[in-house]
């Protein structure tokens, strides 16, 4: 069969080859993370210990902010103790993630980054814990992610 065809005027033409063009799905505008969180993830990226790799997880957490609101690493108070020394005991990761990660963020603390025990808070502990009522019964509301 011929390459050409011929139009309803006796005419060839070309056989037209359609092209597909596959663009990635648009996202929304790029979360900007606030100076209070940025100061956040700069002490989680100073903290190392045993399986925490914190330069690593701060830098994971800003790759991907579209998962999460906001992350924190507190301190204990044996912290007021050693910190003279140099010594930083952090050890529990809290993530509020944004609605639909949750599952995606608790695979990559378990296998990526080895986290040695993960619970999720939810209900009104999380509401206690966040100050608001507005969690109301879900489950998973905020990651609580522990390295021994």
């Amino acid at each position: 069969m011929s390459a050409n065809k011929q139009n309803e005027n006796g005419k060839k033409r070309p056989d037209i080859k359609p092209e597909f063009i596959i663009r990635p799905v648009p996202e929304g505008p790029v979360k900007k993370i606030s100076e209070a969180q940025q100061v956040q993830l700069d002490v989680i990226a100073k903290t190392n210990f045993n399986l925490f790799n914190g330069r690593e997880i701060a830098k994971w957490l800003k790759e991907n902010h579209k998962m999460w609101k906001a992350v924190l690493l507190p301190l204990d108070f044996i912290s007021l103790r050693d910190m003279d020394e140099g010594h930083w005991h952090a050890d529990t990761l809290y993530i509020y993630p944004e609605d639909g990660w949750q599952f995606k963020l608790e695979e990559v603390l378990r296998e990526q980054f080895n986290a040695d025990e993960i619970r999720w808070i939810g209900g009104e502990s999380a509401g206690d814990m966040l100050g608001t009522s507005e969690v109301g019964d879900k489950s998973y509301v905020i990651l609580e992610a522990w390295w021994d």
